[in-house]
């Protein structure tokens, strides 16, 4: 290829991340409202500006080389410095505004109810959560805050809390197991999972016993409606104690079992590293004094 020095557009970058976050040429068309032609044009004169491929074929997609990869990586971070550069995160409201990168199941279970307290009282800044189940870029007017054992690369990640393991079911199915079960009777119900296996894999262990899969298990894409799916009926979940706590106690949801298993993964708070803004450092103080006050 080519490389061009003339810069692509910015609906030819556009249309890069859009396909790359989506996975395909088609749901990029979609969500930007071009064609599926104008996708795969814009990728192209971005290929050819870049000097090498951007994606290959998956399936019915699109997957990123490892070269896209890190161009699209760069795009996100440019983009999101461009966003910012507007202002320090200052909009019409006169408060610093600071982007917060989280799943949809930590917004709806943990952030949100916290949003008062955590912007302040009176309030002295603005939070807008971001959606995104990727690792979005960080800028200095954005963190990110994500599930796994922490220690990313090229990223300072700091912990909330402590998570805590346990069978919780609804009253119906608590009642048939009986005030007092083993925990291979749990096994005589499909249990609930909350994106992988690994929590269930891990508190059957610590029970000494194997989990082998079964049919009518099931697996929900967020802690959230695992949780739902237990208070429906439909099988035993795993409880994330303290994350998640309020919700199980709203659902009626009822422990069956007393074993508590500490879960291998916690929630971080990302950052990128180097000095870090005012708004920033008050709103990491004040998620860590709500991470406290929630496993108090």
């Amino acid at each position: 290829m080519t490389h061009n020095d003339e810069l692509p557009p910015v609906e030819a970058l556009q249309a890069v991340l859009s396909a790359y976050r989506l996975g395909s040429f088609s749901a990029a068309a979609a969500a930007l409202g071009i064609t599926h032609g104008a996708v795969s044009r814009r990728v192209a004169a971005t290929e050819r500006w870049a000097g090498f491929r951007l994606f290959g074929r998956h399936g019915r997609g699109v997957r990123a080389t490892l070269d896209g990869e890190r161009f699209a990586a760069r795009i996100e971070l440019a983009m999101a410095m461009l966003h910012d550069s507007r202002g320090t995160g200052r909009s019409d409201h006169g408060l610093d505004t600071v982007r917060v990168g989280v799943v949809q199941s930590f917004a709806r279970l943990w952030l949100t109810p916290r949003l008062a307290a955590l912007e302040g009282t009176p309030p002295d800044l603005r939070i807008e959560m971001e959606i995104d189940n990727a690792h979005m870029a960080l800028s200095d007017a954005r963190i990110a805050i994500r599930l796994g054992r922490g220690g990313w690369p090229n990223v300072v990640s700091e912990p909330l809390f402590d998570e805590g393991l346990q069978p919780f079911a609804c009253q119906k199915i608590a009642v048939e197991l009986g005030p007092d079960p083993a925990a291979r009777d749990l096994l005589r119900y499909p249990l609930i999972h909350d994106a992988s296996e690994a929590g269930w894999r891990r508190w059957l262990t610590a029970q000494d016993l194997v989990y082998h899969p079964k049919g009518s298990d099931r697996t929900f894409g967020g802690h959230d409606l695992a949780l739902i799916a237990a208070a429906s009926g439909m099988g035993v979940a795993l409880a994330r104690k303290p994350y998640g706590s309020e919700q199980h106690e709203r659902l009626g949801l009822v422990s069956v079992h007393p074993a508590v298993v500490d879960n291998v993964e916690r929630f971080h708070i990302v950052t990128r590293s180097g000095a870090r803004h005012g708004a920033i450092e008050r709103l990491i103080q004040r998620l860590q004094s709500q991470a406290r006050q929630s496993q108090a």
